[in-house]
């Protein structure tokens, strides 16, 4: 069974060790990381490559529309 690779993204700690654990125990999802803030995100998605992301509108830095404008061009 394949695998489906997940990044997290949000700027809420409790939010992202929820989701987390909700995927832990899923058989094929893996999360590929979990970033605080839309910098760190980009830079995760360019690293990890995820097939799925769950993106916070609302970050530090670098909101969730900057992230996929910056991932996008």
């Amino acid at each position: 069974m394949k695998r489906i690779k997940i990044g997290i993204a949000d700027d809420n700690k409790d939010f992202c060790d929820i989701l987390s654990d909700f995927f832990q125990d899923k058989d094929n999802i893996d999360i590929s990381f979990i970033a605080h803030d839309g910098i760190k995100t980009v830079e995760a998605i360019k690293e990890h490559m995820p097939e799925v992301l769950v993106l916070d509108m609302i970050m530090p830095h670098l909101d969730g529309l900057g992230v996929l404008e910056t991932i996008s061009g």
